[in-house]
């Protein structure tokens, strides 16, 4: 089976910014606090000086590990666009003006800034703290300041957890290169502590691409933050327990598993089933959606007090929701399906595909791509071969019926042709009691490491669409409850 893990092998909650800039990329801006005015104005007289003279500028900046020295100097450009420029980092190894000027330059290459950029291009001196500069990177240092060009319009901050080292550091600098206009080191403090709830409820959003993670057991907002002393600090505390919970999570099973409502209908896309699922997970079932769609049914109004419990049963099964189009399951029911609907089918001029066609239409299909952990939807088959397959679907309906046990025998063909065309997913069975698994699902794919129930609801005509969005967000929430009494998760 192609590499698939679940949900809650993937969540995550990184406390420093490195891991937060690798997972969320430019999003980042998103949960970032505003520093304060004078943070800011240390950084306004820098750019001040720096244009209005023709030279760098050197910052020493101290603050405790923790505060937030790096996502500081990594975003003064969100909060001072017109002075500042994108922040190039040197990382770690000696400081000389030939990699001072290489980063600069790269970094201007990398966002395509113009020859006569006026702003200012920040330098970030990453992994020296405690290791201060020595004289000869010093004089490295105010020799590329005087240049011409790059030099001439970089701020080189060198952050520091250490008062005495960034002292020491500001003062010999001075003596090289005379006093400098701004007073160095700048001391920084990071994000008020009245932020830092928000901020993790909204680094968990951000970096999982999933809303409410903060009621599957572990809520940033009852965290007191005076019990800390960074924001750095606030968030590894909750990280610990994040983790501690997923693990806890992952240990009540003797093997993780996930769910995957397919819809099978006359329908060529997804359709409605995006406005019931996370635009950042593909057909991640999404709680506050599902609630909202059918407020006044049972099933509806049982979740709605328990929104909290749906939000853990929706990530301790992964649960997915997709289409199944007529272009994937109209060819898998000519080929192995019972013998009424194939002969149905055939009389509606639907010839039997190998399986080799069968594997391309599933593997563009979206509930293919799932199925193989893509996790991502792609365009259906188009055209024709669509058009013509919608049609035969609707004959099936219309004829054959999805009721009085025949859905069973539709299921068994999507079965045996995933047995028999995609072993690589892993044994597949249909309508079976597994161990580990609560109940028996219309087909279930076991694999070493993880074990998938697919439910399928086959319907006549073009279903997803708004008309019918209730009734599908009442068969989720049906098949989530099942699951969820079933695991012992509930009483029910």
């Amino acid at each position: 089976m192609s590499e698939h893990q679940h949900l809650l092998s993937q969540l995550r909650l990184p406390s420093r910014f490195e891991s937060l800039i690798a997972t969320i990329g430019p999003e980042i801006a998103q949960i970032l606090v505003a520093p304060d005015d004078e943070v800011l104005d240390v950084f306004r007289n820098c750019a001040l000086h720096i244009k209005a003279r023709g030279r760098g500028l050197f910052l020493p900046l101290h603050a405790r590990s923790g505060t937030g020295k790096t996502t500081l100097v990594t975003s003064v450009g969100a909060w001072l666009p017109h002075e500042f420029g994108p922040t190039a980092r040197l990382a770690g190894g000696d400081v000389s003006a030939d990699r001072l000027r290489q980063v600069c330059e790269s970094v201007a290459e990398e966002h395509d800034l113009p020859a006569n950029e006026k702003r200012v291009i920040i330098i970030n001196v990453d992994d020296r703290e405690s290791d201060p500069p020595s004289d000869k990177e010093l004089s490295q240092i105010k020799s590329f300041l005087r240049e011409a060009g790059v030099g001439s319009r970089a701020l080189v901050v060198w952050p520091e957890t250490s008062l005495e080292n960034a002292r020491k550091m500001s003062a010999e600098f001075e003596d090289r290169a005379g006093r400098s206009p701004v007073p160095i080191p700048a001391q920084v403090t990071g994000p008020p502590s009245d932020t830092w709830q928000a901020t993790a409820v909204a680094t968990l959003k951000l970096v999982n691409g999933l809303d409410s993670l903060e009621e599957l057991g572990v809520d940033p907002n009852s965290y007191d933050p005076a019990s800390e002393k960074t924001l750095g600090d606030f968030l590894d505390r909750i990280g610990m327990d994040f983790v501690a919970l997923l693990g806890e999570l992952l240990a009540q099973s003797r093997k993780p598993m996930r769910l995957i409502v397919a819809m099978a209908s006359e329908s060529g896309k997804a359709g409605v089933l995006s406005e019931l699922t996370s635009s950042s997970r593909y057909g991640f079932l999404d709680a506050d959606k599902l609630v909202g769609a059918t407020p006044g049914s049972v099933i509806g109004r049982w979740w709605a007090s328990r929104r909290g419990l749906l939000v853990q049963t929706i990530v301790r099964l992964d649960a997915r929701i997709v289409h199944i189009a007529p272009s994937l399951s109209v060819p898998v029911v000519r080929r192995f399906g019972p013998a009424a609907a194939a002969d149905l089918l055939e009389q509606q001029s639907v010839a039997s595909r190998p399986p080799s066609d069968i594997n391309n239409y599933f593997e563009r299909a979206d509930f293919g791509r799932l199925l193989l952990g893509t996790d991502s939807a792609t365009a259906e088959i188009r055209g024709n071969p669509a058009h013509s397959a919608r049609a035969a679907f609707a004959a099936l309906g219309q004829t054959y019926g999805f009721g009085s046990g025949n859905d069973k025998k539709l299921n068994q063909a999507l079965g045996d042709y995933l047995t028999q065309g995609k072993a690589e997913l892993g044994e597949v069975l249909t309508e079976k009691k597994l161990p580990y698994l609560p109940l028996i699902p219309d087909l279930a794919i076991d694999t070493p490491d993880l074990v998938t129930g697919v439910e399928i609801h086959w319907r006549s005509g073009d279903f997803l669409t708004t008309t019918n969005r209730s009734e599908i967000a009442q068969y989720a929430l049906r098949k989530l409850k099942a699951y969820a009494v079933e695991s012992g998760w509930t009483s029910g």
